[in-house]
């Protein structure tokens, strides 16, 4: 496990802490510890690497084996002899799982080998989307999208609990290898300014978790000379950029960030500020910024009335609204930015209501 330090969270202005002053509520996190004791076993020798995805059942799934679609039985051989790392498991169609959790996996598993990359073969489910594909041709691997058994030297990885390669994978990010992957393919070392973002970067989202009163928070950032960019606009190769040539990032929590990992300490990046809606806040861009050495807060969006009951229900998850579209206060943004600034907050909110805290 490692340790992170504590934190900070702003909140929108509520009466919550004070019933006569509204103001930005400053939510002092506590220490944290990043993964969990566990053991990781990587296991390799020849043999079938099979899909571990449950086939789907139902209608769905009927209709699949009707019309020959269900998951294949012959085995693929993997060519020129490749040692086959099957990344069927844990998510690997999505962009953060991939850059954050199955790449840093590979990256330890062939430095402890001694294995170049251009001897692997990265197994991948049939459907997996293409950028993160291109992700991989990024760094060099060659990838199999597929959900037939693949035969031949097989690389096998457990990690039990799943969590606990949190407090290595920045470590596994910083090989040698790693940087001289993203060096070659003009992330690191070449022109500045490749994606055309400037210095200050606001990262939106389009489809889900969304901000509902973006234009209100863009006149905000558009003043303090933030471009607003959103990730699926830019290449993998301009997603991995902008961690090394923004100074700093404002972004709504998701995927968008998973390129953090791998901050160079050369990079320009120093502060990120995270926006949450109520319904998902998480400590995982926190602890990762730390890690790599980057300055953090968050700011958590207008608290709604169907938060309330669920929030303080501990029998099950808080994870209804995940995706719902909320809003940030922008007080409690321009907050977020002034203790970034080391500027008296409370001093400050003191002289303007005339209160005594």
């Amino acid at each position: 496990m490692l340790r992170i330090g504590g934190g900070i969270m702003v909140a929108a202005s509520s009466y919550l802490a004070d019933r006569v002053v509204p103001a930005p509520e400053i939510i002092h996190l506590p220490p944290i510890a990043v993964g969990r004791e566990g053991a990781l076993v990587l296991e390799s020798g020849p043999g079938v690497a099979r899909a571990t995805k449950t086939r789907p059942g139902g209608l769905r799934g009927l209709a699949r084996r009707l019309l020959g679609r269900d998951t294949p039985s012959t085995p693929i051989e993997a060519p020129d002899g490749r040692m086959v790392f099957d990344l069927r498991t844990r998510s690997p169609e999505n962009w953060a799982h991939f850059l954050n959790n199955h790449l840093p996996l590979v990256f330890h598993a062939c430095d402890v080998a001694g294995l170049d990359w251009n001897q692997t073969l990265l197994a991948l489910p049939a459907r997996t989307p293409g950028h993160i594909l291109k992700a991989a041709a990024l760094f060099g691997f060659e990838t199999l999208a597929t959900d037939a058994p693949v035969s031949g030297r097989v690389v096998r990885f457990s990690a039990e609990p799943w969590i606990a390669i949190r407090s290595r994978r920045a470590d596994w990010a910083r090989l040698p290898a790693v940087d001289a992957a993203l060096r070659a393919a003009g992330v690191r070392g070449g022109p500045e300014d490749g994606t055309g973002a400037g210095r200050r970067v606001f990262i939106s989202r389009r489809d889900s978790r969304k901000l509902a009163n973006e234009a209100e928070v863009m006149a905000l950032l558009t003043a303090r000379g933030h471009t607003r960019i959103y990730a699926e606009d830019l290449t993998p190769a301009e997603q991995m950029r902008l961690v090394e040539e923004a100074e700093e990032i404002v972004a709504i929590h998701g995927a968008a960030l998973a390129p953090l990992l791998y901050r160079s300490g050369g990079a320009r990046l120093r502060r990120l500020v995270e926006l949450f809606p109520c319904g998902h806040v998480t400590n995982v861009y926190r602890a990762m910024a730390e890690q790599v050495g980057v300055e953090w807060i968050g700011v958590r969006g207008r608290i709604r009335p169907e938060h309330i009951a669920p929030a303080y229900d501990f029998s099950k998850p808080f994870d209804r609204y995940s995706l719902q579209d909320f809003e940030i206060d922008p007080a409690a943004l321009e907050t977020a930015f002034d203790l970034l600034d080391g500027a008296d907050v409370a001093g400050r909110a003191q002289a303007s209501t005339g209160e005594a805290s």
